[in-house]
């Protein structure tokens, strides 16, 4: 597919619209056209391949499923869930699809996540995370013994895991067992301590116990640190190089969190390099220039961002934010106006 490069860097390439509406055909199941119109090349590259290698086999579970891959890999949840399903159906052996299904559908639809996960216990029954995200998926459902199970075994199942336990935490304070709720709590910090959900359920916990300095101090953590979120796990989510910048911006963050700042560094140079206009990453990358102590090309970065946007108000404020740690109030005053 070299013809696409070279070309502008989003493109809604009429040829690709051909593939993505005739796909389906030979296995009698149509596959929605997503608008491509404002997807990096790269990407658009990707899905295409995927799409003609499903075209050369219609009927193989792993062909949808690969597609299903390059969906969800690049935020196309709804055409990922459906090439899940028909992967599922094509492909019933695999221990992938059906989790990868339940996973897909877990954050929005957890009513239609519910069986494919459960499904998915019985090919993956000692892997930890599926037991936690379904879990996770049944307490929202209000399925909340059922729930407890699940955490419970999962925590055994992966002792260094703290996701588990502070599943089980978070029904016990909800249900009103502070006591209970705090000993899982303060085990998912003594496994992680890293996450701000975990903290802010300890505080609400010591709170209802009357521990106020213990709450307080929970609190003020819990503003330092990234919210816990459903990982990656190999199981859930393909094997695939981050493409566009979206892609390379949530890896950079993964990154950061394993404290690999300087291949963290290097995946938000590249999301700027696919998309200049996509804050997210340039604030994620002027972030952590400041925080290794580039600070200088921290101010630039945002300071680029201004004069792309100048009416943008959130590279305003992060960049007289920068400003003001830096001591330079005056320039900061003048860089939020």
């Amino acid at each position: 597919m070299s013809w696409i490069r070279g070309q502008s860097r989003f493109s809604a390439l009429p040829a690709v619209a051909l593939v993505l509406a005739t796909c389906g055909r030979g296995s009698g199941e149509e596959i929605p056209l997503p608008s491509l119109a404002d997807v990096e090349a790269e990407v658009v590259e990707a899905i295409t391949a995927a799409h003609e290698a499903l075209l050369r086999e219609p009927e193989s579970g792993k062909a949808w499923g690969r597609l299903g891959d390059q969906f969800f890999a690049h935020d196309f949840s709804a055409q990922a869930a459906q090439c899940y399903t028909k992967a599922e159906e094509l492909d019933p052996e695999s221990i992938y699809w059906s989790y990868r299904l339940g996973f897909t559908l877990a954050k929005d639809h957890p009513d239609q996540a519910a069986a494919p996960l459960e499904r998915s216990l019985r090919a993956l029954g000692n892997f930890a995370p599926a037991h936690e995200i379904t879990a996770n998926v049944l307490d929202r459902l209000g399925r909340t013994d059922e729930a407890v199970e699940l955490y419970t075994k999962a925590s055994r199942l992966d002792p260094s895991r703290p996701q588990a336990e502070t599943g089980l935490g978070l029904i016990y304070l909800n249900r009103g067992e502070f006591e209970k709720a705090r000993e899982h709590l303060e085990a998912a910090l003594a496994r992680d301590e890293r996450h701000a959900e975990t903290h802010v359920a300890l505080s609400q916990a010591y709170l209802a116990l009357g521990m106020d300095k213990k709450a307080q101090r929970h609190a003020e953590l819990s503003r330092t640190l990234p919210q816990a979120r459903p990982e990656a796990d190999a199981m859930a989510t393909p094997n695939l190089p981050p493409l566009g910048a979206r892609a390379r911006t949530r890896y950079g963050r993964q990154l950061e969190e394993q404290r690999r700042p300087e291949e963290a560094i290097e995946q938000y140079r590249a999301a700027l390099a696919s998309n200049p206009d996509y804050y997210l990453a340039r604030r994620s990358l002027a972030n952590l220039l400041a925080a290794v102590g580039k600070r200088d090309e921290a101010v630039e970065l945002l300071r680029e961002g201004e004069r792309a946007n100048p009416a943008f108000e959130e590279v305003k404020k992060d960049l007289a934010k920068l400003l003001a740690s830096e001591g330079r109030l005056e320039a900061a005053e003048e860089a939020g106006e």
